[in-house]
């Protein structure tokens, strides 16, 4: 990056990283008081801040394997974005120590009236639970190490740069196995458990589904920001790219909507209690006023304007709609993970705001952190030859 795009970034990162310490801080007072609010706004927070890390996974991956030069474009901040992920492992301590507020099969009491539930409990236990996560951790972290190094090594080897792409290129699959399993183990354990009488298959698949739709988000945002100081990104930036990232963007929200009417049609044609109860209560205000307006505003308005071309060619339209589903995506995660919790009366805590604020604040700082700290275009990879002239300006 040139001058003005790191001193412009730097602010940004100053800024997320006070509003990040600001916001801990407010809510580790507040824990002292209501320990039980904090930890359910901490996994709020926390589930959807590493879905930006993990939504790098199937982008990054799907990038690998189409090629184009639209792929080569997104890949530095996918990257950095996926290398977040050993801060968000340390961030994820607190949960573990404040399970006991989240997940109810950790009571014999609530296994004594649950005899379904307790039928689970080789699955759902406490050790099994960390031991599970640390796999986790450890397989996401070392995918994200592979690509960042072979890429580095990519940067530094042109001769071997096509090599270093197949490579990359035929380890996607296997790769892309290994996330979506784990992905969706995870998301089992770290939010459908919250309700463990509950179940659904496409519940896996609808959290990724949010991942991958705030992280093509985020990235949007990133590039055209980034572009107005930065000449590389600037020439890469094309009318058509953005229109592939447009397009790239409405097909997700797409089936984002496809995956949530599935499980939808699916549950409530079961007509089993234990399954149709997570309908029944996002059916009664104050969340049916959300239901309408995420089918509504986040996906029918939002899709509305995606087909339009000049939309998806346009920096700032792009960007204002890219905006605008990264905000729908983070209502909808709340709509997912908080009737769980069956707040009594009104639904929104002032812990929920300061701890997205802070591990915001902290992933935000720490993206921009790994963002600077390599080139912000592939130098070497092949899709990008003879497009332009890639000097490394790192």
């Amino acid at each position: 990056m040139n001058s003005a795009s790191i001193s412009s970034i730097n602010r940004i990162q100053l800024i997320a990283l006070i509003i990040g310490i600001v916001g801990l801080l407010a809510a580790a007072l507040g824990a002292f008081n209501d320990t039980t609010s904090f930890m359910q706004a901490y996994l709020l927070a926390y589930l959807f801040w590493i879905g930006l890390s993990l939504g790098g996974f199937p982008l990054l991956l799907t990038q690998h394997i189409a090629g184009g030069s639209w792929g080569a474009t997104i890949r530095r901040p996918l990257e950095a974005a996926m290398m977040v992920l050993p801060v968000m492992a340390l961030l994820f301590v607190p949960i573990v120590l404040g399970m006991s507020h989240l997940y109810p099969w950790l009571s014999s009491d609530y296994l004594a009236i649950h005899p379904t539930v307790a039928a689970k409990a080789e699955y759902l236990n406490q050790t099994w639970f960390i031991i599970r996560a640390i796999i986790y951790f450890v397989l996401w972290i070392l995918g994200a190490w592979f690509f960042v190094k072979t890429g580095s090594q990519q940067d530094s080897d042109k001769k071997n740069a096509k090599k270093l792409q197949l490579r990359m290129g035929k380890s996607s699959v296997p790769w892309f196995i290994i996330y979506f399993v784990t992905m969706t183990l995870a998301s089992v354990d770290w939010g459908m458990s919250i309700t463990p009488v509950w179940y659904s298959g496409i519940y896996g698949t609808m959290f990724i589904t949010i991942q991958t739709i705030s992280t093509l988000s985020l990235v949007i945002i990133s590039l055209i920001y980034i572009a107005k100081t930065e000449g590389l990104i600037d020439k890469l930036l094309t009318t058509k790219r953005l229109q592939d990232l447009g397009n790239f963007l409405m097909a997700y929200i797409i089936f984002w909507a496809y995956v949530n009417f599935a499980q939808l049609i699916i549950i409530w044609s079961n007509n089993i209690t234990e399954t149709n109860t997570w309908y029944l209560v996002r059916f009664e205000e104050p969340w049916r006023s959300v239901s309408l307006f995420l089918l509504f505003f986040g996906f029918f308005a939002t899709l509305a304007i995606l087909i339009s071309r000049w939309v998806k060619r346009k920096r700032s339209a792009l960007g204002i709609v890219s905006i605008w589903a990264f905000f729908v995506q983070l209502l909808f995660t709340f709509y997912v993970i908080i009737p769980a919790f069956e707040r009594i009366g009104f639904v929104f805590h002032w812990l929920d705001l300061a701890l997205f604020l802070g591990i915001g604040g902290i992933w935000v700082a720490s993206y921009i952190f790994q963002l600077k700290s390599r080139p912000i275009v592939p130098i070497n990879d092949p899709r990008l030859e003879g497009i332009i002239e890639v000097e490394n300006h790192g």
